[in-house]
């Protein structure tokens, strides 16, 4: 299917007006270490992802991806950039009140950083209060995909292949997921790491993008029948 992306910063302030029933679409990824691979790996993930949608879903329109993140567990290794919670958060918020106020009204959030899904969720949940006309779809991808994905371990490398990015390697350091319910946390380490997981991901770019748009469209369908303003 042919890539049609329409990026919003080639579009200009007259013409918005002629993609405002569109959906647009706001990647946000992080700046941080990732062993041997890019420091902006999450960002190209979310990008990515973002972009491919273009295939299955008609009027996309792709706004500039967001690299700058909650990163405080890897704030300790040289390259990683984190942004406070308040700074993150009034920068999101700020974005979403922008796009309203130009009278975008369905907003779809790629998130490709596990650090943002918590925040990130506080912080739509209270934007969206005051904004009822407005639909923003929050969406992790791999929880779309059902991947056991960790930090510059199996997952996060078959996928940054499909991606075409390049691979991640030569870590000095190895983190233990916890298997308790609980959230453990812990200092960051000072050394490039990863996580282990048991499997790759082994499904294809394409099929990546089809289930990601399927639970889209869905969350859409949902959101516009139902008046629900915000979805997981």
């Amino acid at each position: 299917m042919k890539e049609d992306c329409i990026e919003y910063r080639y579009i200009s302030s007259g013409e918005l007006k002629n993609y405002l029933n569109n959906l647009f679409v706001l990647p946000i990824g992080s700046i941080e270490q990732h062993c041997s691979g890019p420091l902006g790996l999450d960002a190209m993930i979310a990008e990515n992802i973002s972009k491919g949608l273009c295939r299955f879903i008609k009027g996309v329109v792709i706004l500039p991806t967001i690299y700058y993140a909650f990163s405080p567990e890897w704030s300790n290794v040289p390259g990683t950039i984190s942004l406070n919670v308040l700074s993150f958060s009034e920068m999101i918020k700020s974005i979403l009140t922008s796009l309203y106020k130009s009278g975008i009204r369905r907003i779809l959030i790629i998130n490709s950083h596990g650090g943002n899904s918590g925040l990130l969720e506080a912080i739509v949940r209270e934007w969206i209060n005051n904004y009822d006309e407005a639909i923003v779809v929050l969406l992790d991808y791999w929880k779309v995909l059902g991947i056991e994905i960790g930090h510059a371990g199996k997952a996060e490398e078959s996928l940054s292949k499909l991606l075409g990015i390049s691979s991640i390697g030569n870590c000095k350091g190895i983190v233990k997921i916890s298997k308790v319910r609980s959230k453990v946390i812990v200092k960051g380490p000072s050394v490039p790491s990863k996580t282990e997981e048991s499997t790759a991901t082994k499904v294809s770019f394409e099929e990546i993008i089809d289930r990601i748009a399927n639970e889209i469209n869905n969350a859409l369908r949902v959101a516009e029948s139902r008046g629900t303003h915000f979805l997981l």
